[in-house]
């Protein structure tokens, strides 16, 4: 009786502690396929209002890979609105460091695609500039764009996005976000909790047929 009990005891536990064990070899195994780009700010790059012919707008995005990969990544310049008369006159520059990556209007904005090391990130220089020329007829003009950046590992891609949003005088932009314009965002969902949801109860099951079983050998003894 009690061998048998010990043993049917044993199992139950080793039962409860599998669940737990498959959660780790499983996180593991996705962590050691993660693909990850993370901007910073991860928002708004751009919130410029009264902005005036002559005037510049110099921002730093951080370009992180929190990934175990290493990615190629490139960056797009997107318009956000029908209205496109302020937005086709802006000069938009881009910098790492010393070296000029593109400087030009918004609407040809390109850039080669960059490489970043996993466990690394980089500091671009972004800087928009109201030309000079621009008269009376852009007062009151808005625009706003958005930065898409993907990235491609091995087999996988993630696409983040930061936004923009210029404007003369009166003009004011609600902003972009990247799920309105369509940028696919990591999918970071994980089973991990309902795999120790299910580890505890079972260790809990456990645990109560073992009091349960001490209880009837005490009783039983009694008698």
């Amino acid at each position: 009786m009690n061998k048998r009990f010990f043993i049917s005891s044993l199992i139950v536990l080793l039962c409860a502690f599998v669940p737990l064990g498959y959660v780790s070899a499983d996180d593991a195994s996705n962590t050691s396929e993660e693909l990850d780009i993370k901007l910073s700010p991860n928002d708004y790059l751009f919130q410029v209002q009264n902005m005036k012919p002559g005037d510049w707008a110099p921002r730093n995005l951080i370009v992180s890979n929190n990934g175990r990969q290493h990615f190629d990544y490139q960056i797009e310049l997107r318009n956000t609105q029908d209205e496109e008369k302020l937005f086709n006159e802006l000069i938009i520059e881009v910098m790492d460091g010393d070296e000029i990556l593109y400087k030009g209007n918004l609407p040809n904005f390109e850039i080669q695609e960059r490489n970043l090391a996993s466990g690394k990130q980089e500091e671009l220089k972004f800087t928009v500039f109201f030309p000079e020329h621009l008269g009376n007829e852009f007062q009151g003009l808005a625009t706003e764009f958005i930065l898409i950046v993907t990235a491609e590992g091995k087999e996988q891609q993630d696409v983040i996005s930061v936004g923009g949003n210029i404007s003369n005088g009166d003009g004011n932009g609600s902003g972009a976000t990247s799920d309105k314009n369509g940028a696919a965002l990591p999918n970071t969902a994980t089973s991990i909790f309902t795999l120790l949801l299910i580890g505890t109860i079972l260790l809990s099951v456990g645990a109560g047929i073992l009091l349960i079983r001490k209880a009837q050998t005490i009783k039983d003894q009694r008698i």
